[in-house]
């Protein structure tokens, strides 16, 4: 027989609860001693009142323990994954890559959709709006933490969705033509005085874009005529047929093969650190520029109101994957470094990016 006793004292009464467990049933049994003929019923009324809040008690810890119980089971079916961006790009290539590794290890299909369109916002939207179960994630870049200032209609709140995880991200990094005989951000100063420059971009409202027009307007302060391009890849094409000398791109792949092939000269990454695929480029702060950072990444958000205990597992499953050498590998292969943290880390860090963003968008005057 199991007992557990509690003893509540107050002057002129004494009150002991014991709850006994004989053949898997409990009882009650309330000792009262020095109570007098006025304080029965108040006695039968408190009795009373302690076995509801017991019984309710009860009931909570059950539903908590089956709630709890559920979230641990996840995931029990299939996981959708929404893709912001066309197949083959970044971001798919990321969300692929850790979505047939969540495959193998949380044992149920995690299911890669592309949903482009309005820079990442479709996909966010629906997943936005999707039961907060753990079953919808977004894989998205940059693009949201910039989208929540640069676009004034987006039909969700983006501080709605829950973080989860940026494993990959790569610094924004500005470049120039090797016949352009810049080779420095010295170099690019004295050259704005001599002749007219041309930076190619991969469009308007890109984090490339936004970050180094931010940089020629608000930082450098000198003059620049943008060639606005449909991508990364018209945009370098762009600057190696001679449309343009200048290139602001994100320092992955493409851009770091062509800076290594000599293609393209690296002038300065937007990083605190040297990015270690191009360890000859040196960043922003170290020419002058130290509060300029900025990276385009790929992350996992979960939907409104998903549990944490689901957001924790599915991030704790990420970070595992990311650790692996062979998938390290495959980052360094597109061009991508890794990171490994915490839910509560990538929720302060996501925060931290918006604000970031918001302040060049704001600044340059950008609004779509």
């Amino acid at each position: 027989m199991f007992q557990s006793q509690v003893s509540f004292t107050d002057p002129g009464r004494s009150v002991t609860l014991c709850a006994l467990k004989p053949r898997g049933a409990w009882l009650t049994r309330m000792r009262w001693s020095k109570i007098d003929r006025e304080d029965k019923m108040s006695g039968i009324l408190s009795s009373w009142r302690l076995k509801s809040l017991t019984s309710a008690s009860a009931l909570m810890l059950c539903c908590v323990s089956a709630a709890s119980a559920q979230e641990t089971k996840w995931p029990t079916h299939p996981v959708d994954i929404y893709v912001g961006f066309a197949p083959g790009g970044y971001a798919d290539t990321v969300s692929r890559i850790i979505g047939a590794a969540l495959s193998k290890k949380l044992g149920q299909p995690f299911v890669v959709q592309n949903i482009g369109g309005a820079g990442g916002n479709i996909a966010a939207r629906q997943v936005a709006t999707k039961p907060g179960d753990g079953y919808s994630i977004l894989a998205t870049t940059t693009a949201l933490a910039i989208n929540t200032t640069l676009y004034k209609s987006k039909g969700f709140t983006p501080g709605g969705l829950v973080p989860v995880a940026i494993p990959a991200f790569a610094p924004e990094a500005l470049t120039a033509s090797t016949k352009s005989n810049i080779k420095s951000l010295r170099d690019l100063a004295g050259a704005a005085k001599s002749k007219k420059l041309y930076l190619a971009t991969p469009g308007i409202g890109s984090g490339s874009q936004i970050a180094q027009t931010y940089f020629f307007q608000k930082l450098v302060k000198l003059p620049i005529t943008q060639i606005p391009f449909s991508g990364g890849g018209p945009a370098m094409q762009g600057v190696l047929t001679g449309d343009a000398n200048l290139l602001a791109a994100t320092a992955a792949a493409q851009i770091v093969s062509a800076i290594k092939g000599n293609q393209i000269v690296g002038l300065a990454v937007a990083s605190e650190k040297r990015d270690p695929a191009i360890p000859n480029v040196p960043t922003f702060a170290e020419q002058g520029y130290p509060n300029f950072l900025a990276s385009s990444w790929v992350g996992f958000f979960a939907s409104p109101g998903t549990p944490h205990a689901i957001v924790v597992k599915l991030n704790k499953a990420i970070n595992e994957i990311v650790k692996e050498p062979s998938i390290q590998k495959t980052f360094k292969h597109i061009g991508a470094q890794a990171s490994i943290k915490s839910a509560a880390q990538t929720q302060k860090d996501f925060n931290d990016d918006v604000a970031r963003w918001s302040t060049m968008v704001t600044k340059i005057g950008l609004s779509l």
